[in-house]
């Protein structure tokens, strides 16, 4: 292992941060390579003369954006492995490598400083504390009890989902619960039905584990039940709380349309993410509420919210619960013990909803923000999907350009957003749309971000 050094006088920055920037520039510059390990927590402590729970802090910052992962009696390892770098022609390379980027609309970007971490780590110390004569490193299949037990209450308080403990299983993403799900549904038996446009990441999974895979448009108020009849599909998977593309919310008319629609078909796969952040009243329980033995319920802890370690959750009806114990038994659970059960405790002391009525706040002004932004600088010219929910929007411009142009001519600008093209199975749009995430821009930021997009697509 090398010796590794950190003037940590040199920046006004957490020193947790500090450190979390110190690896991960070590890890994108190839000091660090794919396989290698990162020193102990310990021995990373005593070298920059800190203490372990900073260290374990970063560490965890770096496990949450996939750099590192914690291999069990072998420490953190880097898994992390880039991208392969031209060796000739560095005229096709990504622009954004050469220009500055002052303002980065990446969907997932979040201020860790909005973070109590001081809250956090003293609700972990207090788990460490009480479990340190007996702790067990590998943690239950399915997830600890407890979390199971809290996540039952947090899910019926706030999406009215009916479910037991038991029926609950503990991930890390969504998209690895999607694969595991695939593990326990048979290619020959079911048909998935998914968004057009929609999730790519659950609709690729489907389609690596050779299921049959079917695009279903969407109307004004949400997946064209009509369509999906036609489609011979027996399982749909949607996004009732926020339709990733279009931003809509599933009107409740929609949602017993599609409970009815199950009645004679397999299962719905209801992926309820960013529910948290629905600033409005209008209150629409989840579509479990409504059929649950045949509702597949998914979603996950918003990165917003905890942005340490990655936490989702799976809520199965009791057939599919059947198939988890009868055909992965062997599952790995990937979430740290130490991680689920402070965030248990951190959930049962109310911890959980201080900082989501904070977030809430700070995102819906921020949300305000971006949506004054274009109505100054492109009201007639650009469309944002969605005004209610959610710490991004897609931004369909009116133009003859391509989406790629509409990236470079931003990066040119030093303004970066991203492109929509991979959340579409065939796509048939008439105006480009790019993905623009504000959740870790200031609201001076996003303003002068939007001006200078108006600039660069307009002028």
């Amino acid at each position: 292992m090398r010796e590794f050094s950190l003037n940590l006088l040199s920046s006004k920055k957490p020193i947790f941060f500090q450190i979390y920037r110190y690896f991960k520039n070590e890890i994108l510059d190839g000091q660090l390579q794919y396989d290698d390990l990162l020193p102990s927590i310990r021995s990373c402590a005593q070298s920059f003369k800190v203490s372990k729970n900073t260290v374990e802090v970063a560490y965890q910052l770096l496990v949450s954006e996939e750099y590192i992962r914690n291999i069990p009696k072998k420490g953190y390892k880097v898994v992390y492995q880039g991208e392969t770098k031209p060796q000739h022609n560095t005229s096709t390379s990504d622009p954004s490598l050469t220009q500055t980027i002052r303002y980065d609309f990446r969907y997932g970007n979040i201020e860790l400083n909005t973070f109590p971490f001081h809250r956090w780590n003293k609700v972990r110390n207090t788990c460490i504390a009480y479990n340190q004569s007996n702790y067990i490193v590998e943690g239950k299949a399915q997830g600890e009890y407890v979390l199971r037990k809290e996540l039952a209450r947090l899910l019926y308080e706030a999406r009215g989902v009916i479910s037991n403990p038991e029926q609950i299983i503990v991930g890390s993403t969504p998209q690895q619960l999607v694969s595991l799900l695939c593990q326990m549904l048979e290619t020959d038996k079911h048909i998935i039905g998914v968004e057009n446009p929609g999730y790519d990441g659950a609709r690729n999974t489907f389609l690596n584990y050779g299921f049959q895979v079917h695009p279903i448009p969407l109307t004004e108020d949400g997946v064209s039940i009509h369509e999906l009849k036609n489609s011979h599909a027996n399982i749909m998977y949607v996004s009732p709380s926020q339709q990733f593309m279009n931003r809509m919310t599933l009107s409740q008319n929609k949602r017993h349309q599609l409970a009815a629609w199950v009645h004679s078909n397999a299962y719905i796969i209801e992926d309820d993410y960013e529910w948290e952040f629905k600033y409005q009243n209008d209150y629409l329980p989840s579509i479990q509420s409504l059929y649950p033995e045949k509702i597949i319920y998914i979603g996950r802890l918003s990165k917003a919210l905890v942005p340490v370690f990655n936490l989702s959750y799976l809520v199965l009806p009791y057939d599919v619960l059947s198939l988890f114990h009868s055909k992965v038994a062997e599952y790995d659970q990937p979430v740290s013990r130490l991680d689920q059960l402070t965030f248990s405790q951190y959930l049962s002391d109310g911890y959980w909803y201080k900082q989501l009525q904070k977030m809430r706040e700070t995102y819906e002004e921020k949300r305000k923000v971006f949506f004054e932004a274009i109505s100054q600088y492109m009201k007639h010219v650009a469309k944002a999907e969605g005004k209610d929910m959610g710490l991004h929007t897609f931004l369909t411009v009116k133009t003859d350009k391509t989406e790629a142009e509409l990236i470079g001519l931003g990066i040119q600008k030093g303004v970066k957003v991203y492109g929509t093209s991979r959340y579409w199975f065939h796509t048939e749009k008439k105006y480009p749309t790019v993905l623009l995430g504000y959740g870790a821009l200031s609201a001076n930021d996003i303003h002068n971000g939007i001006k200078l997009l108006a600039e660069a697509w307009f002028e």
